[in-house]
């Protein structure tokens, strides 16, 4: 029986993973790298003190997301469910607090589900409190990590917004120079990461 695992086993599924994280941290540096220098000397310091907050707070937040256990419930030793899973029900009603719950039977974990817990075929294991499984960070989104993965959509919602109106002063700042290759550079990545972030909160 294959053990128990939090995220999924390395494959193609990494893939959406590899690239939000790829696009997040490119795009993020470029503005660094570039436009955030002319920004601060023309404005204020305090866009890049800003800046750099909310891209701590979203990657922050991601990894988290990505790497934290968000509730994998153990699965029963091979020696214990050797034959419960040809005589185990597919219900079972327990009393918790004076009130009845009805678990359902898991033929893959051996266990019954408590509610709210459900099984992600992706994972292949029975989630805690399962709200979904994200491609985007390559986990289930469950009881530990649901929070982290909130703080970070509204982080990176925040994140997009902010980079897009910077790059568009960026360039609007230069519209006269809008044929120069460092123009076309800040308006194609103000539109790439704002439609990365929209694909990746969606």
């Amino acid at each position: 029986m294959p053990s128990s695992s939090s995220l999924c086993r390395p494959s193609t599924r990494a893939i959406p993973a590899t690239c939000a994280w790829s696009m997040l941290l490119g795009c993020t540096a470029l503005f660094f790298a570039f436009a955030c220098p002319y920004l601060t000397t023309t404005y204020s310091y305090a866009i890049a003190i800003y800046q750099g907050i909310v891209t701590i707070f979203v990657i922050t937040n991601f990894g988290l997301a990505t790497f934290m256990d968000p509730g994998t419930y153990p699965r029963a030793h091979e020696d214990e469910t050797r034959d419960d899973e040809f005589h185990a029900p597919l219900y079972r009603n327990v009393d918790i607090q004076g009130m009845t719950v009805r678990m359902k039977w898991c033929g893959t974990c051996q266990l019954y589900r408590p509610p709210r817990c459900s099984h992600c075929s992706v994972c292949n294991s029975c989630i805690e409190t399962f709200d979904h499984h994200c491609p985007w960070v390559n986990n289930c989104v469950g009881r530990r990590n649901y929070r982290f993965f909130f703080q970070f959509l509204l982080s990176l919602t925040l994140h997009m917004f902010s980079i897009f109106a910077l790059c568009l002063v960026y360039v609007l700042m230069h519209k006269n120079d809008l044929k120069t290759a460092s123009n076309i550079i800040w308006y194609s990545l103000s539109i790439h990461f704002s439609i990365h972030c929209a694909v990746e909160s969606y």
